[in-house]
């Protein structure tokens, strides 16, 4: 056969096979299945079930992915709960109560339930998702969002029961829950916590206007709720951010220039004021961050947010501002260490106060002009004696953070109106009253009278309570209560009475009168001798009186002993110090020699009569 011949022949004989072979072919067509009937009564831990070449399998999505999460056919011991897709998710509708769920033992190692829940939120909020063990040994849950991908959340424990919170944005959001490598029962619920009022982070943060604004409320709706806010300061500028809140939660403020270094803190849960301070030295944008570290929650707190506007007054003495005593002046301390400086021309000896209008105290201090302290304490105790004339500087600062604004006047009180000791002290007669101020709280008044021999004496002073009351003199001294002082007088001499101020006194009122003139001495060495037979008689002239009188007695003879005493008490004192009390009849003496007789006993300002006869028998 020529070549020509087999290039004619052999397709023929190639078509003819090939048709051969589809027919054969036709008749033996095998059908695959498709994904509904490969995954009939099927699910998939996540994604979507096809058919791959009749097999059922089960692939990622988006979402899935962005989730990082496996998608495998499911194969659990017992019915899978709730899906692990959003198509096949279990939508939360709010409220809600608690709810039982499962996580499902898989049937093959790495086979992991996953329960997903979605929620489509209206507006901005604030929610709390929570997870109770029952025989579920561990709960994980994430928060997922629209797009599968995880955001972070907050959690805490209490008991079985565990929380996550979150602020979620208008959109549908879901929370993952997952058992590590444990299955069993759990209770969940989602409760919506309310709108959250201020912004979280730096980013949401609610912006503070510049100027004062306020009240404003802040709303704490759990342990990690932050309430954020922002200002922008000037130079030369003070701020205050303050907040109340009631009595029991415990709140927390912060001020910041970053996301993590601070400046400034406040913490307290009495329900006392908490402020914040800043004195600006640039432009910069400063951030105040709210928690409260302790409930009931929801904390509801009100805020207010004030720029002070720049210093009116210099922090130094080259600028301090000068006052004139008498003279009211307005003033604003921009923060916890601003110091407001005021001058002003001081007299030789006289004490300098201050007055103000508002709350305080504030801290205040007087110097001269070298910088030398001359004094140092409150507004409300501030008294400066001044040694020398010249300038003088007034330094104010510190005080309740919120109550940073008021008025000061500088007040002269003059000179000491009496002297500090018993040399310069102001002497008095009795039938005198006078009064006396202190200027300083460490000031001494001294008042002095000259006693008479055998003179009683009352000092009646006020407020006594208030009062350090110290006499000093030639007198015995005793005291009544209530700022009542009796003095008698042992010879002729000067008595001082020394008065300081207690408890913030500012002066105090003496009256000073003579009750009485003894008419028998008061101690031994001026006793009087009496003989035998005696009848003497007398008054104890006041609590502080003592009288006494001296006979000599015979040991073993007897005596006869009249007492007309009424309420005193009488006492015998012996030759060598011992001490009997004798009554009314017969005296029978175990020494021989000089025999004291002592009487005592008047209440107060009494005056008691008496009369003793003594004869031998």
């Amino acid at each position: 056969m020529s070549p020509a011949s087999r290039s004619v022949r052999a397709p023929g004989v190639l078509r003819g096979t090939l048709l051969w072979v589809l027919v054969v072919l036709s008749c033996n067509t095998v059908e695959v299945p498709g994904d509904a009937e490969a995954c009939a009564g099927l699910q998939c831990t996540a994604g979507t079930c096809f058919s791959n070449a009749g097999q059922p399998m089960c692939r990622c999505g988006p979402w899935e992915a962005a989730a990082e999460l496996t998608c495998s056919v499911a194969t659990f011991r017992q019915p899978d709960d709730h899906g692990g897709s959003p198509d096949s998710a279990t939508v939360l509708t709010l409220p809600m109560s608690p709810r039982e769920a499962r996580i499902s033992e898989g049937t093959r190692v790495e086979m992991w339930d996953r329960d997903l829940f979605a929620v489509t939120v209206p507006e901005r909020g604030l929610y709390a998702f929570s997870c109770t063990r029952l025989t579920l040994a561990e709960c994980r849950v994430r928060l997922l969002d629209a797009e599968g991908r995880s955001r972070h959340v907050l959690a805490a424990s209490e008991g079985a029961r565990e929380s996550w919170f979150a602020t979620l944005t208008e959109g549908t959001w879901y929370f993952e829950v997952s058992g590590g490598a444990s299955a069993g029962r759990y209770n969940y619920q989602l409760v919506s916590l309310g709108t959250d009022d201020h912004g979280d982070t730096f980013e949401e943060a609610t912006v503070l206007e510049e100027g004062s604004r306020g009240p404003f409320s802040v709303r704490l709706s759990h342990i990690f709720d932050q309430d954020m806010f922002v200002f922008r300061s000037q130079v030369g500028h003070g701020y205050r951010f303050i907040c109340e809140a009631p009595p029991g939660p415990g709140l927390w403020m912060e001020l910041g220039f970053d996301d993590f270094a601070f400046v400034d803190q406040a913490s307290g849960a009495t329900g006392a004021p908490l402020a914040l301070s800043l004195g600006a030295t640039s432009v910069h944008t400063w951030r105040v961050s709210i928690v409260a570290d302790s409930g009931p929650f929801p904390v509801e707190a009100r805020c207010r947010f004030e720029d002070l506007g720049r210093d009116e007054h210099g922090d130094t003495l080259e600028t301090a501002t000068p006052v004139t005593a008498g003279v009211p002046v307005g003033l604003t301390l921009q923060s916890r260490d601003d110091v407001d400086v005021f001058s002003f021309a001081g007299e030789a000896g006289h004490v300098y106060s201050v007055r103000t209008d508002g709350a305080g105290p504030w801290s205040a201090q007087v110097v001269d002009g070298t910088g030398a302290n001359v004094a140092s304490s409150t507004t409300d105790r501030l008294r400066a004696r001044v040694g020398t004339a010249g300038t003088h500087y007034l330094r104010i600062q510190g005080g309740p953070d919120w109550e940073h604004t008021f008025s000061l006047t500088l007040v002269d009180a003059g000179v000491d109106d009496h002297g500090d000791s018993p040399q310069t002290a102001t002497v008095i007669t009795p039938g005198t009253t006078v009064t006396g101020r202190f200027e300083t709280p460490a000031d001494t008044d001294a008042i002095a009278f000259l006693a008479e021999p055998g003179g009683i004496y009352l000092a009646t002073y006020a407020p006594s309570e208030r009062l350090s009351f110290n006499p000093r003199g030639v007198a015995g001294s005793l005291t009544l209560g209530e700022g009542r002082h009796l003095f008698g007088g042992w010879e002729a001499g000067p008595v001082t009475m020394m008065f300081q101020p207690r408890n913030d006194a500012e002066g105090f009122s003496l009256h000073l009168e003579q009750v009485a003139v003894d008419d028998h001495a008061d101690h031994s060495a001026e006793a009087q001798q009496v003989r035998l037979p005696v009848d003497i008689s007398g008054v104890v002239q006041t609590a502080i009186d003592t009288d006494v009188f001296s006979v000599r007695l015979e040991e073993g003879r007897r005596y006869r002993l009249g007492l007309d005493t009424g309420p005193l008490a009488v006492t015998l004192v012996a030759p060598g110090g011992g001490l009997s009390r004798p009554v009314s009849g017969v005296l029978v003496p175990v020494f021989t020699g000089p025999h004291l007789m002592m009487l005592t006993g008047a209440s107060g300002l009494a005056q008691v009569p008496w009369r003793v006869t003594l004869q031998a028998e």
